[in-house]
């Protein structure tokens, strides 16, 4: 057996919670058809600090999802998690940590969220309950990314 000791990495959650969430719904038909479901993800970087041996950031992760048929929404969903984190400064930069930050945080609030809405949607009765795809997170960061270029790029 190995230690935990030894092989704990420098980047570590320490707490999440859901800051938001709500689920609305409409009366389905009996013979109701096939759903088409669409996703929306987006995140924020709300805080990172540096203290004596560690850097602390909090990101959020936005979820929504919307079931149409035909020309009606059956239901919409919206989910926001937030994510505390800490990493080793002894061992990791404050770039290295941002980066981490991004990207493991993200990771991990994302398959937080998958869990959450399995387990909320199958007691809100939605049937079949919302199994959320795997996305690309290095897509996301990218995209996002380009998005604020261009924003940025138009207000100046």
């Amino acid at each position: 057996m190995i230690n935990s000791n030894e092989i704990l990495a420098d980047f570590q959650l320490i707490g999440n919670r859901v800051s938001n969430f709500s689920i609305d719904t409409k009366n389905m038909s009996i013979k109701s058809a096939k759903a088409q479901l669409s996703y929306d993800f987006d995140y924020n970087v709300v805080n990172v600090e540096e203290s004596n041996n560690s850097y602390g950031g909090l990101i959020e992760f936005i979820a929504s999802i919307k079931a149409k048929e035909k020309n009606s929404i059956l239901f919409k969903i919206s989910l926001k998690i937030e994510g505390a984190f800490i990493g080793n400064s002894k061992n990791l930069s404050l770039d290295e940590f941002k980066k981490m930050l991004q990207t493991n945080g993200i990771a991990t609030l994302y398959q937080i969220s998958r869990a959450y809405i399995l387990s909320v949607s199958s007691l809100s009765g939605i049937n079949p309950p919302i199994r959320l795809p795997m996305i690309n997170v290095y897509s996301l960061l990218r995209k996002k990314q380009s998005a604020e270029m261009i924003n940025s790029s138009d207000t100046e």
